[in-house]
């Protein structure tokens, strides 16, 4: 019988070894596993988007780059975006993974849940053998499991998403200046475009969000399947998108710090979770950015920022300006994410003030912001601006057009995605209607406010 606990031992056992996922017998006959410490500690492995390197496993091979990937680094996109997030492009990445390590990598995928009920970090870096960009081969990276463990072996079949580090044995390791890239396939997204398309809806409309495009990655020279490849928002972002990227960087889930480790004014981000009056809000976040991000979630809509009470977001503390700002982030549980009925978990259609998630984190910042007429009225004129301009229904279907048929080929010959292509052909024509009728319900819900209508008690628009 399978015992999930003894594998679990023998797992860890495995890392220690650093070799295989069974190490040898002791010279008494013992197996290793059973000499385990019996409170269950570990190495937990090192927490998510850390930079801490446990201790390596003896003397390190030469680990060089052929050719240097920090020599003719292609130049931005139209849009400012890193080239390898072009639009017009559909790159192929090339993984080189040790038998080893690919064990580890799907064991941690299978039991992930069960791993961090023990308290054991399930997505824990490894060496991986090669990355391959074209003519650029990268040999001292790593390799770790992205995304959230309680969903990854809820669907049998699924396909692991990752994580690449090229920073991690060396400070100074990067790919064409990326120190990270990541890549996403959630298990929904069963188009293949919700982040993809509403961070192009983000960047259109000028906020501070994410590039990303579609990518496709082959394993072991053989084809693993087609995933969204979304920027790392990190120190690389910010030296594009800031001014001054030498502030603190926090994710909103955990107040995790990303940046500045060892200076960081800790003080300031407690400041703002703790905010009470307008005035605080005022002197401590960009008030109409925010605004602005969380009407162009309520418009997509997007279940999981901060508009609707979820926790995947990041502040940025902006040393320019003495400020916070609001950058988006997670965007996989959008669009037709939203298809139950009125009183359901994830109606069609949610209005875009008053309704938040029924598992909500809190939205304290958004709230107190509408309690002023003028930000209340400011608001509402972005979601008037932002549904004409970054959600037109015309720009959107084309770029679904532009997307779907770039990717359409790949997405069908990816035999590890858990649905079927029928799905996927399905869901495609799904987005496109759900555009057009998100975009006509905004049109109408503006009707009444922009003609005088008050808030109930409730927060909806009341007719004059």
């Amino acid at each position: 019988m399978f015992d999930k606990q003894d594998s679990i031992s023998r797992y860890l056992m495995a890392l220690s070894c650093g070799a295989a996922l069974a190490c040898a017998p002791d010279t008494n006959g013992n197996d290793p596993a059973d000499s385990a410490d019996s409170t269950g500690a570990a190495d937990t492995g090192d927490p998510e988007d850390t930079d801490e390197s446990p201790d390596p496993p003896g003397e390190l091979p030469d680990m060089g780059t052929t050719p240097n990937p920090n020599e003719q680094i292609p130049p931005p996109d139209a849009e400012g975006c890193h080239a390898i997030y072009a639009q017009d492009i559909l790159p192929t990445f090339e993984l080189e993974i040790t038998e080893v390590v690919w064990e580890r990598l799907m064991f941690e995928w299978n039991n992930g849940s069960a791993l961090e009920e023990m308290g054991i970090n399930p997505k824990k870096h490894h060496p991986l053998k090669e990355f391959r960009y074209g003519e650029v081969a990268i040999h001292n990276a790593e390799i770790r499991l992205r995304g959230n463990p309680s969903y990854w072996e809820t669907t049998p079949g699924d396909k692991m998403q990752f994580q690449i580090g090229f920073h991690r044995n060396d400070p100074d390791g990067n790919f064409w200046g990326i120190k990270r890239i990541l890549f996403d396939a959630a298990t929904y997204n069963r188009h293949m475009l919700r982040d993809r398309l509403s961070l192009t809806i983000m960047r259109d409309v000028g906020l501070p969000a994410p590039c990303a495009n579609s990518a496709r990655v082959v394993v072991n020279g053989e084809y693993y399947g087609l995933f969204t490849n979304i920027e790392k928002v990190d120190e690389v972002f910010l030296e594009r998108v800031f001014d001054d990227p030498t502030g603190d960087l926090f994710k909103r889930a955990g107040w995790d710090l990303k940046t500045n480790r060892d200076t960081s004014n800790k003080d300031r981000a407690k400041l703002l979770r703790d905010v009470e009056s307008l005035e605080e809000l005022d002197a401590l976040l960009h008030v109409e950015d925010a605004l602005r991000v969380y009407a162009t979630e309520a418009i997509i809509p997007n279940s999981d920022g901060g508009w609707a009470g979820g926790l995947n977001f990041y502040f940025y503390d902006d040393p320019l300006t003495g400020k916070f700002v609001l950058i988006p982030w997670d965007l996989d549980n959008t669009f037709e994410r939203f298809n139950h009925e009125p009183d359901g978990e994830y109606p069609t259609n949610p209005d875009p003030i008053v309704w938040e998630k029924w598992k909500t984190r809190g939205r304290p910042w958004y709230d107190l912001a509408l309690q002023k007429p003028e930000w209340h009225a400011s608001y509402i004129q972005q979601i008037d601006e932002i549904v004409h301009t970054g959600y037109d229904t015309a720009k959107l279907h084309g770029h679904i057009d532009a997307y779907t048929a770039q990717i359409k080929e790949s997405v069908l010959e990816d035999y590890n995605k858990p649905f079927s292509n029928e799905k996927y052909l399905t869901k495609v024509e799904e987005l496109y209607g759900f555009v057009e009728g998100r975009y006509a319900f905004i049109e109408d819900w503006l009707v009444c406010w922009q003609n005088g209508g008050v808030a109930d008690a409730e927060g909806y628009c009341v007719a004059p």
